[in-house]
C-alpha cells in the first residue's frame, strides 16, 4: 500500500491528531506524469563565505556591489570576492534594522535608538539635533523613514541625504493610534505596522516646501497589528510578518492573507517570548521561502510560498536554523550566522553546513485501522539511492526508521539500512518483521552529506483481531 508522505510540519498539540514533522527537508510539486505528484528535497548546503572580525551577525543589506553586514559592535564591507573591511562602530548586541538611498547606508540600532550613515569612503553617526529617536528604517523614492520610538510617529530625512533633518518632517498613523512596531519599503510603498493595525503611505509629491510628501492611501487599512519587528521581511513582491494575534500573515494587495496553520499557532502559543522572531526571504530554484526563527525558543520555521507547505530547519549545535538573516548578493544567498561573524553562501548542491552534518528527518502519518490491530510486515521507503561519496562520511550513507505506537510520544530503537555506495543506483530501503499496533508513526531520519529524494513510501500490513 502506497503511503501519503508528509508534505508539512503539521504536529499539532494533540498528538494523535498528527504529529507530522518535515525537518531539513521541502516538498516539491511535480507533473502528473512523473512518479510521485510531491516529492521532499534536502534543504540546502552552506559553504564558507567570508568570516567577520566579530559576532554573531546582527544583519546584512547590499547596496550596489557591496554588501554591508553587521557584526558584534561593527559594521564591514564585504565583497563578492569575500573580502572584509572594517567601516566602523555599532552599538548593541541584538537586531539592526539597515536600508540605503543609493549612495548612503542607513543603519538603526533600536535598543541604543541611534544611527549611523556610510558610503563608500565614509562613516558617521546621524547628530542632527531634529533627529529623533528611531528603531528602524526603510527608504522610499529618495527618503529615509524612520518610526519614531514608543510613538505612532514617523519622520523623514531629507532627500537623498541620510544625515539632515527637519523637526517638521513627521507624521503619525492616521486610523489608529497604537504604536508603530516596524516600517517597511514594499514595492513604492511604505508600510507602517503598528502593535494592532497598519497603515500604507504613498509619496504624492510635496507641493510646497513645507508639504509632507507622504499620504496615507485611501482605504489602505489593515486590521491587523504586528508583534515582532524584526520578523518583517519582504520578497515576492509582497510583505510578510508574525501578526498580533501570533499568526503569521503574507499580504494580498492590502489583505493579510493567514499562511500560518493551527499546528504552527500552537506552537508560537507555546513559546514564552516571540517579540525576538527574526523573519528574512530567498529563493531558489523557483521556491520561495520565508524563515522565520525564534531564538529563544529554540525554533526556525520556513514557509514555502510556491506550495503553501511549511517545514522546519536545524543546524547541529543549534536549536534554530543557524542562518538568522539573509540577503541575494553575489549572484546566490549569503547568510549570516546567528552565534559568530560567518557568512555562508547558501548552496542547493552541497548537503552539509561548512562541514558540520544535516540531520534531517520527516515523521509521517498516522496509520491504523478504525482501532483494529495492524501487524506491519514492511515499510519501503522510495528514494534516490547509489549517492554515496568517494571517501569521508557518506561513503556508505545510511537511512534509519523508527516508529511510535503512541503518537510520538515515544519512539522505538533505530533500524538502519544503507542508501547505497556510489553508483547502486538498485539499491532498495526496507524493513520488516515490524511488530503489531492499532496506530503507529514512522519517522525516517538521515545526517549523511549525500544527494537524494524521498519520493515515495510503502507499507504492507494485515488486520488482525
Amino acid at each position: 500500500m502506497r503511503l501519503p508522505i508528509a508534505i508539512n510540519s503539521y504536529r499539532h498539540r494533540s498528538l494523535p491528531v498528527s504529529a507530522q514533522r518535515v525537518i531539513n527537508w521541502f516538498a516539491e510539486a511535480q507533473p502528473a506524469d512523473a512518479k510521485a505528484r510531491v516529492v521532499l528535497l534536502p534543504s540546502p548546503g552552506l559553504v564558507l563565505f567570508a568570516t567577520l572580525p566579530q559576532g554573531p551577525v546582527r544583519a546584512m543589506h547590499v547596496m550596489g556591489a557591496t554588501l554591508y553586514a553587521v557584526g558584534g559592535g561593527a559594521l564591514y564591507r564585504v565583497t563578492s570576492a569575500g573580502a572584509v573591511t572594517f567601516v566602523g562602530n555599532i552599538d548593541g548586541h541584538g537586531a539592526v534594522s539597515m536600508a540605503d538611498n543609493g549612495t548612503q547606508v542607513i543603519v538603526v540600532e533600536p535598543v541604543s535608538r541611534k544611527a549611523w550613515v556610510a558610503t563608500e569612503t565614509t562613516f558617521q553617526q546621524i547628530t542632527s539635533p531634529d533627529f529623533d529617536t528611531p528603531v528602524c528604517v526603510a527608504v522610499v523614492d529618495g527618503y529615509a523613514a524612520f518610526a519614531k520610538a514608543d510613538s505612532n510617529q514617523f519622520f523623514l530625512s531629507e532627500i537623498r541625504d541620510a544625515l539632515t533633518y527637519d523637526a517638521l518632517d513627521f507624521a503619525s498613523k492616521e486610523a489608529s493610534p497604537d504604536n508603530l512596531v516596524s516600517l517597511q519599503r514594499v514595492g513604492t510603498q511604505l508600510w507602517l505596522l503598528g502593535e494592532k493595525t497598519t497603515e500604507i503611505w504613498s509619496d504624492i509629491g510635496a507641493s510646497s516646501d513645507f508639504d509632507f510628501p507622504f499620504r496615507r492611501v485611501s482605504g489602505a487599512f489593515v486590521e491587523r497589528g504586528c508583534a515582532a519587528a524584526f520578523s518583517v521581511a519582504t520578497g515576492a513582491d509582497t510583505v510578510f510578518w508574525l501578526g498580533d494575534d501570533k499568526c503569521v500573515y503574507v499580504a494580498e494587495g492590502f489583505k493579510p492573507k493567514r499562511i500560518s496553520t493551527h499546528a504552527v499557532e500552537q506552537a508560537l502559543a507555546g513559546y514564552s517570548r516571540v517579540d525576538d522572531a527574526r523573519g528574512w526571504f530567498y529563493e531558489q530554484e523557483g521556491h520561495q521561502f520565508y524563515v522565520l526563527s525564534f531564538p529563544d525558543a529554540g525554533e526556525t520555521w520556513v514557509f514555502d510560498l510556491t506550495t503553501g507547505a511549511w517545514h522546519e530547519r536545524e543546524s547541529e549545535g543549534y536549536d534554530t536554523w543557524r542562518c538568522i538573516c539573509g540577503v541575494a548578493f553575489a549572484t546566490g544567498t549569503i547568510a549570516g550566522d546567528a552565534r559568530d561573524g560567518r557568512l555562508y553562501r547558501v548552496d542547493t548542491v552541497l548537503y552539509d553546513e561548512a562541514g558540520e552534518e544535516i540531520r534531517r528527518s520527516v515523521t509521517g502519518t498516522t496509520l491504523h485501522a478504525e482501532q483494529k490491530m495492524l501487524r506491519f510486515v514492511r515499510f519501503e521507503a522510495e528514494m534516490e539511492s547509489g549517492t554515496g561519496l568517494a571517501y569521508g562520511q557518506g561513503v556508505e550513507p545510511y537511512v534509519w526508521l523508527q516508529y511510535s505506537d503512541d503518537g510520538g510520544r515515544t519512539w522505538s530503537n533505530e533500524r538502519w539500512a544503507t542508501l547505497g555506495r556510489q553508483g547502486r543506483y538498485r539499491t532498495q530501503l526496507r524493513w520488516g518483521r515490524l511488530g503489531a499496533a492499532r496506530n503507529r508513526v514512522f519517522r525516517l531520519s538521515m545526517s549523511d552529506p549525500v544527494r537524494t529524494a524521498l519520493i515515495a513510501a510503502d507499507i504492507e500490513a494485515e488486520v488482525g483481531t
